[in-house]
């Protein structure tokens, strides 16, 4: 019990849904109020539609965001040590090493910004091949993100599509005084509403509220790792680099050695 809720605590307020909605479930078979053909009507229909309306290849891109937005949070002093290490391999060994290094590098946009690092022949060059590579992340995640918010809304169409299909059977059976039929055509009506709700609201609101967070944090890591990458094309200081890049958290560290130093800079870097 404890390792599971501990698994639920990692996965955030995803997890915290997840959970919810299993327990909804579990209750809703205990009630009775578990329909196939309702289900099949919501989930497989707003699933059917949103599989036509994007490619696999967004979707593909959708999921994958969405594992890293849930299992690897980014990180800031991650990209801050890394980036002052890598200015330091710069200063003291040269592009190879910085070259190899780089392509060491955990973050994917990091590995291509000491890429285009080492390749770039000026400043102003890299300045503009490292944003238009951030831009291109962004609109990526942003795309991610509409699927999230189209499927958003397809549950509660396709709750209200079930409801007036519900309806529709209901009104049939009544001319020819069939009571026995029209209790499935109204529960199916209610319950249709009742999952387009519950999915809407329970799952992919959270998700898409967590994948949003996960793509601002990432644009600001891009953005540290450009500001980073170009004090290292400078050969700039570690602690020089670190300072700037801690400029966009908030938070200035006080150093044990001063810039005035470059000797002692290099030993502590």
């Amino acid at each position: 019990m404890i390792s599971l809720w501990r698994s639920l605590r990692r996965f955030g307020v995803a997890g915290l849904a997840f959970s919810l909605l299993s327990i909804l479930a579990a209750l809703a078979a205990a009630e009775g109020l578990l329909d196939p053909t309702a289900l099949i009507i919501t989930l497989g229909g707003s699933l059917g539609v949103l599989s036509v309306t994007f490619s696999r290849t967004r979707l593909g891109l959708t999921w994958s965001l969405l594992g890293e937005a849930l299992t690897t949070p980014a990180n800031p002093e991650d990209t801050i040590a890394t980036v002052k290490r890598l200015g330091h391999v710069y200063r003291a060994d040269g592009i190879p090493v910085l070259e190899r290094a780089g392509a060491r590098a955990a973050d994917p946009f990091l590995r291509t910004a000491i890429a285009l690092t080492v390749d770039a022949a000026n400043e102003e060059e890299l300045r503009e091949e490292l944003v238009g590579e951030a831009r291109r992340e962004a609109a990526e995640g942003e795309a991610a993100r509409h699927v999230l918010v189209t499927l958003g809304k397809l549950f509660p169409a396709f709750g209200l599509i079930g409801t007036l299909l519900g309806l529709v059977n209901l009104m049939r059976h009544l001319g020819g005084a069939d009571l026995s039929a029209i209790g499935p055509g109204l529960g199916m009506a209610i319950l249709t509403t009742l999952y387009g709700a519950v999915l809407s609201n329970v799952v992919v609101l959270p998700l898409n509220a967590k994948l949003q967070g996960h793509l601002t944090r990432r644009t600001l890591m891009m953005q540290m790792v450009i500001e980073g990458s170009i004090l290292v094309y400078r050969r700039e200081y570690p602690t020089r680099i670190e300072r700037a890049l801690r400029a966009y958290l908030g938070v200035r560290r006080p150093t044990a050695l001063s810039d005035d130093e470059p000797a002692l800079l290099e030993r502590a870097a």
